[in-house]
Formats: C-alpha cells, sequence, structure tokens
C-alpha cells in the first residue's frame, strides 16, 4: 500500500487532490494511506515524531512560513524520506527553481484527474518494482 501525504495551506487544494486520489483508487480497486497537512512545519513534525515514511508528497510551494520548496529539502536531507517522490502542485511559472530537489513531477495548481493517474501510475509502477526485488 502507498503512503501518499498531501501538503497544502489550504484545505481545499487538499481535498481535491484527495478527491482525485480516491478516484484512482475506486477505478483500480485499490486502498492508499493518505494524510493532510496544514503546513510544511507540521509535515516535518510528524515525520519526525512517527517516522512515517512517505511514498508520494504532493507539496504546495506557497504556503505561509515553510515553502515547499524549504520543505522539500529538509525530506531530502532525512535519510528515511530521501527517496520519497515529491511533486510540487503550485501557481508559480518558474519550474526551474524545483529541480534541485528532484521532484517527480510539477502541477500546474489545481492539477486534474489525468495528471494525478499519470503520477500514480508512475508511483506504483516503481512501488511493485521495487518490492520484487526485495523479495
Amino acid at each position: 500500500m502507498l503512503t501518499i501525504g498531501i501538503c497544502d495551506d489550504r484545505p481545499l487544494c487538499r481535498h481535491l487532490l484527495e478527491a482525485y486520489i480516491h478516484l484512482y483508487e475506486e477505478k483500480r480497486g485499490l486502498l492508499f494511506n493518505i494524510s493532510q497537512f496544514g503546513s510544511g512545519e507540521e509535515l516535518l513534525e510528524e515525520v519526525n515524531k512517527h517516522g512515517i515514511i512517505f511514498n508520494l508528497l504532493f507539496l504546495d510551494n506557497s504556503m505561509k512560513k515553510l515553502t515547499g520548496l524549504e520543505t522539500a529539502k529538509q525530506i531530502r536531507q532525512s535519510e528515511s524520506l530521501s527517496t520519497c517522490n515529491i511533486v510540487f502542485v503550485t501557481s508559480t511559472d518558474d519550474y526551474d527553481q524545483f529541480t534541485q530537489v528532484q521532484p517527480l513531477q510539477v502541477v500546474c495548481k489545481p492539477g486534474s484527474q489525468e495528471s494525478i493517474d499519470e503520477i500514480l501510475n508512475k508511483v506504483l509502477a516503481s512501488f511493485i518494482f521495487n518490492r520484487s526485488l526485495s523479495m
């Protein structure tokens, strides 16, 4: 099962992304573990406190204190999360700034069912492949 985090300071944006993910789950008969966070600080606190390991993180960049990019930099420095798939869901046009944290993809906000399906297909294929290698 994939563990997915959605981090955005706007509840409506988080709920929309989660709705896209739930539609994907329904179409494919899957169930993911999804957590929502209202800030980068909240996300990092939960990771540090509970040791949650995410397979996929959707990050907004423009948040009040810690930006998505700053959050992603800290995630990349974490030993347990350094290989986590990061997707920025943002309204910024400057996608080049994100290359330093090697995101899987950058999606123009609010995203679409098709783009989320494509991302989930990639992450799920990689997850299944890596699990088969470890068996």
